[in-house]
C-alpha cells in the first residue's frame, strides 16, 4: 500500500501539525515502508508462530477503595479549582 503525500497531509492537519512539502514526501515514503514491511509480517505462516513461547501473565493489583481525599491542599494551590476537579486552559483548538 503506497502512502501519498495527500494522505500524509490530511492526517498532519487532523494531529494540528504543520509539516513542510519536503517532510510531507519523505513522511510518505517512510510510511509506505513501514506499512510494507506490516504486509511482509502479515504473510508469515501462522503455524510459524505457534512455536512461541507463552509469556506469564502480568500480576495486577487489588483494587481497594482508599477513602476520601483531602483536596484542599491541591485546592489551595490550583490556579482555579471547581467542583473537585482542577480548571485549565483550552490547550487545542482548530482554526478550521
Amino acid at each position: 500500500m503506497k502512502i501519498d503525500a495527500a494522505l500524509v497531509t490530511k492526517v498532519a492537519r487532523l494531529a494540528s501539525l504543520e509539516i513542510s512539502p519536503e517532510e510531507t514526501e519523505e513522511m510518505s515514503g517512510q510510511l509506505t515502508r513501514i506499512v510494507e514491511h506490516f504486509e511482509e509480517l502479515r504473510r508469515i505462516p501462522d503455524g510459524d508462530l505457534e512455536s512461541a513461547p507463552d509469556r506469564p501473565a502480568t500480576p495486577l493489583r487489588l483494587d481497594r477503595v482508599a477513602g476520601e481525599r483531602d483536596l484542599s491542599y491541591a485546592e489551595s494551590n490550583a490556579p482555579e479549582f471547581a467542583h473537585g476537579h482542577f480548571v485549565v486552559p483550552r490547550v487545542v483548538s482548530r482554526n478550521d
